[in-house]
């Protein structure tokens, strides 16, 4: 298990004692099968039956899902420099990054600006709060009203667990970065909202970009954890 899958579960466990339960993806499976000669016979004779009800479920699954999601149309874009001269050259490369498929962001180094996608870029002290504001991530949730939070800059996962004793979070997507891994980060982020996009929500985008192997740790993909606490959430270009 790595470092990051590691860090998630802690960060579930506290999150359930804190009051903000949220829902961290992981990946699964399974299989049934027999060698019994009469059980075979007898599963040879359903499966028909039960390949077609597998698939009934599996459409209505997927409709019950589709009408779940949350669609945000023409999504704002903010972040917000908390790191002075250090977060700005983050926020260039984030921004012309995705630029393409969120647009020109709205910038602020003081206050969060009214959003739907909120990239914020601070260091987070031991206390769990922001160490230049004293604010804490719900209050950026609750100010700016965003649906998709994601804490861009780079911070220990001590200060993220942390970050539960502060309050509720609110009803949000949010990403905890500990690891950008250079550009990366942005082209991560900038496949995950083109998927978005097209109507694919967010926690299934996440898990094809992502795997959910606790075994497997991605060079390619940044360190982050996900608190899945909107939901399915996409977005719409108009």
């Amino acid at each position: 298990m790595d470092g990051a899958q590691a860090l998630a579960i802690e960060m579930h466990d506290a999150m359930v004692r804190e009051h903000s339960p949220g829902t961290l993806w992981y990946k699964g499976g399974g299989a049934m099968g027999s060698s019994h000669p009469r059980r075979r016979d007898l599963m040879t004779a359903v499966a028909p039956i039960l390949v077609l009800l597998c698939v009934l479920v599996v459409i209505l699954v997927r409709e019950k899902r589709r009408r779940r999601v949350s669609v945000i149309a023409a999504p704002r874009f903010g972040t917000l420099n908390l790191k002075g001269a250090d977060g700005e050259a983050l926020v260039e490369a984030d921004t012309r990054a995705l630029q393409s498929v969120l647009g020109v962001a709205e910038r602020s180094t003081l206050i969060p600006l009214k959003c739907d996608v909120l990239f914020v870029y601070c260091d987070i002290s031991s206390d769990g709060r922001i160490a230049t504001s004293g604010m804490s991530l719900g209050d950026l949730v609750r100010s700016s009203g965003a649906t998709i939070l994601v804490v861009a800059s780079e911070n220990p996962g001590p200060m993220y667990i942390a970050c539960n004793k502060t309050g509720p979070f609110g009803r949000v997507n949010l990403v905890m970065t500990l690891n950008r891994r250079g550009e990366r980060f942005a082209r991560f982020f900038t496949r995950l909202f083109e998927d978005m996009k097209r109507g694919t929500s967010m926690p299934l985008a996440w898990v094809k970009l992502a795997s959910q192997n606790p075994n497997v740790d991605d060079p390619e993909v940044p360190g982050t954890i996900f608190a899945c606490m909107a939901g399915q959430v996409s977005f719409r270009a108009s």
